[in-house]
């Protein structure tokens, strides 16, 4: 008798973990479809969603005018077996001319949004995305990006979101997020860091995208025509932007570059690090080069 009720325990309690993991599974489904969001590709660190154009889309994206991002990205483009190369080199490109502004730094160039490694892997994601868009439709994304804290590992990150599209004008890149710290208190999970609501941006300077001013044609701040002055969390990338030189704009008033000692550069290199904004491979490799000056 004992051993025939053993089977009947094992059994609820195996139903139960089954009735466990199918709600955990459709309350995670109901979250993305309330957000007419859908996962398009993924890394340990980096979430593409994609974005269908339906009535339901928030107005700030402009949904009516959505084209597929390749195809800007792609303008001009050499032959098919080469596109996936120059897709992730020329969204490499865009990234090494944006960044975040640090009154510290004396000179033209942005501190990097993202590490070459964190573009390059944004790029393969998101040419991934594009081959494979559901139904052939145009779409937008929202992208998650995580870093994680080396003090504070699998408790704190250091969140960025932002939003793609591609309209006749260009590419637009909108940033709600920079990145922003997150402290749980339990280890967090893939939910917890990449459930995050279609909300419209909120232009601040915490969010702020900084642009040198020497640069490629075809990059700028977007104004919408309801606006009266730029807004530093919405970037446009035109067609030409992608095949350009850079160019010195204001060429009248030329910035100042004050000399650094070495002493400086080395406080400057440790406070990129702390506040990850390079990787520590990127610290050592700078570091060995100023060293050398000595």
């Amino acid at each position: 008798m004992a051993a025939c009720l053993k089977k009947p325990i094992r059994a609820k309690k195996k139903n139960l973990k089954l009735l466990s993991f199918f709600l955990t599974l459709l309350f995670t489904i109901s979250c993305l479809s309330s957000q007419r969001k859908g996962m398009a590709s993924s890394s340990d660190s980096i979430v593409l969603y994609y974005l269908k154009k339906s009535s339901e889309t928030p107005l700030f994206l402009q949904a009516g005018t959505w084209l597929p991002i390749a195809s800007g990205v792609l303008a001009g483009a050499g032959p098919d077996q080469l596109d996936r190369a120059e897709f992730i080199s020329r969204w490499e490109k865009l990234f090494k001319f944006t960044g975040i502004s640090n009154t510290g730094v004396f000179n033209s160039e942005p501190i990097r949004l993202f590490t070459e490694d964190e573009s390059f892997r944004l790029g393969e994601l998101l040419f991934r995305a594009e081959s494979e868009i559901p139904d052939g439709l145009p779409q937008a994304y929202q992208v998650i990006i995580k870093r994680e804290d080396p003090i504070r590992p699998g408790l704190r990150i250091r969140r960025t979101i932002f939003y793609i599209r591609n309209s006749p004008e260009g590419i637009v890149l909108e940033f709600s997020e920079l990145g922003q710290v997150l402290d749980f208190q339990t280890t967090y999970s893939f939910q917890d860091w990449t459930l995050v609501p279609i909300v419209k941006p909120e232009p601040s300077s915490i969010n702020s995208i900084y642009l040198p001013e020497i640069r490629p044609e075809g990059l700028d701040y977007l104004v919408l025509p309801t606006e009266v002055e730029e807004v530093k969390n919405r970037i446009l990338v035109k067609n030409g932007f992608w095949t350009a030189n850079p160019s010195k704009k204001n060429v009248g008033t030329p910035t100042k570059k004050i000399p650094k000692t070495i002493e400086d550069r080395l406080r400057t290199l440790q406070e990129l690090l702390d506040k990850g904004l390079i990787s520590k491979q990127e610290y050592e490799k700078k570091k060995a080069e100023i060293l050398k000056e000595l």
